[in-house]
């Protein structure tokens, strides 16, 4: 049996480990892995870059085992003890570090070759029965056939609302930081777009590498922050009724679908049998500003917060499950009703990241604009407010997220936009690609569901909702291993 991995960053390596731990890479398989990156296993989000960057999730939610949670923390005891192994916030490259480490000892099976070739094109080879695939690089060589072919190709492009890429001292990807941020000067004016994760990655970045004479800006459409990620809950198990069995149920006799009222029925049920008062947090942790969110966290427990947070890490298992359970009309008023709060506490950020950011605002080192309308361009950059206001800057750099629309992909990801123009690979509605939900198979325009070839990672995140963690890309490669591949 021959298997393709394309794409090596938490997905391709989570495929490899689920791979190895389910017996399929014994006997006479041979696994190619396609990927340019010289850092196995840790992609952009998790390679060589500054310590000033922080994952978002705890070591126990992190391991790339997916029979053994308490990997990563594990390891994490042995090499770095200076960490709290059940609840500090880590660097990214130490999580990359143990992804790296853990994944050379299969790398260096006779079995098992990493390419590092960026994947161009993909054929369907169709013999009676038979489904079999065929690659091919950027140079035109080509690698086959194959008898299951994964693709794990990463992220998305960012945004560009303002259509700046391609203006000299604009910045699309920020990534790795210690590249592309390394040519900004003491008297540099920055200005970041966006207030996600990735603001306060380079905030944290910029304060503690960069000796700046100017405030750094934060300009954004969002006027609030999310909520940040507070110590593990501690008590007794938790009343959680969302589970397959309760959905099966509820599909049953409700023709197919279950209905968004009955989800969210039954959480506002669990959240009462949990004596969780999510008003009352609501009141408390949803502060409109970076001064309100840090008075709400600092010097001060969190129970209340702590025990939702533990809640909606039960809710995250079965996120996709829920999401495809929905009908059409569902799914656009969930986006529309409850997605913007349901993110607030389910993306959590940093406390350190946070503190910092408010400490900076605190000395007229920051400043942050929530109402950002247009960006313009002469010398130097005009940012314009709603409010009125026009601040200027030399350098912006992005932090907008990513671009799930299929039809801005260009000449970003030469694979996917190949297998989208000709029907290997087909769109769900401008928002990723289309696959079967659980088994995330591909479905191609000509050849209909593809049993043997899957698709793992974030491309696929409006059907495997909520996939952007470790955790529920570590829990999907290990389900598609064990049940959907043949023995």
């Amino acid at each position: 049996m021959k298997i393709a991995i394309v794409g090596f960053g938490v997905s391709g390596a989570a495929l490899l480990m689920s791979l190895n731990i389910a017996g399929k890479l014994d006997g006479d398989t041979q696994v190619d892995i396609f990927d340019p990156n010289n850092e196995p296993a840790s992609g952009l989000a998790y390679g060589k870059d500054a310590n000033h960057l922080f994952v978002n999730a705890f070591p126990t939610a992190m391991s790339l085992n997916p029979e053994n949670k308490y990997e990563f923390s594990n390891w994490l005891e042995s090499h770095y003890p200076e960490y709290d192994s059940r609840a500090d916030l880590v660097p990214r490259t130490v999580f990359g570090e143990y992804a790296h480490e853990r994944l050379t000892f299969l790398l260096e099976k006779e079995n098992i070759s990493h390419y590092k070739k960026e994947i161009a094109d993909a054929v369907v080879l169709k013999e009676a029965a038979s489904t079999s695939y065929l690659l091919e690089d950027l140079n035109g060589e080509q690698y086959g056939a194959y008898d299951y072919l994964f693709l794990a190709v990463g992220n998305p492009p960012y945004n560009d609302f303002y259509d700046l890429n391609g203006l000299e001292n604009y910045i699309h990807n920020p990534y790795p930081v210690v590249e592309k941020l390394n040519g900004i000067e003491q008297d540099t004016k920055v200005a970041i777009i966006g207030s996600s994760l990735t603001a306060f990655d380079l905030v944290n970045y910029l304060s503690h590498e960069k000796d700046l004479q100017h405030p750094i800006g934060i300009f954004t459409v969002v006027p609030s922050f999310n909520s940040l990620r507070v110590p593990p809950y501690q008590g007794a198990a938790l009343t959680y009724s969302l589970d397959r069995n309760w959905l099966e149920k509820e599909a049953l006799e409700h023709k197919g679908v279950v209905p968004l009222d009955r989800i969210i029925d039954t959480i506002q049920q669990d959240l009462k049998a949990n004596a969780i008062d999510l008003a009352a947090i609501r009141k408390k942790y949803d502060p409109a500003d970076l001064e309100g969110t840090y008075h709400a966290y600092f010097n001060q427990e969190h129970p209340e917060l702590s025990k939702l947070q533990a809640y909606i890490a039960r809710l995250s298992e079965h996120l996709g499950d829920l999401y495809m359970s929905l009908s059409k009309e569902d799914q656009r008023r969930y986006h529309l009703d409850y997605a913007p709060l349901f993110n607030h506490y389910l993306v959590r950020l940093a406390p350190d990241a946070v503190a910092n950011m408010y400490q900076l605002w605190n000395q007229e080192q920051l400043f942050v604009v929530p109402d950002l309308i247009d960006v313009n361009k002469n010398n130097t950059f005009a940012l314009k407010s709603n409010s009125g206001g026009t601040y200027e800057a030399d350098v912006v750099i992005n932090a907008s997220g990513f671009a799930f629309n299929t039809d801005r992909i260009g000449d970003n990801n030469p694979l996917l936009k190949n297998l989208l123009d000709k029907g290997f690979l087909l769109d769900k509605d401008k928002r990723g690609i289309l696959v079967t939900w659980p088994e995330c198979q591909v479905i191609s325009q000509r050849y209909g569901q593809l049993d043997t070839c899957f698709f793992i990672g974030p491309w696929i995140s409006n059907t495997h909702y909520g996939n952007n963690n470790v955790k529920a890309l570590v829990e999907k490669a290990h389900e598609i291993v064990q049940k959907y591949m043949d023995s």
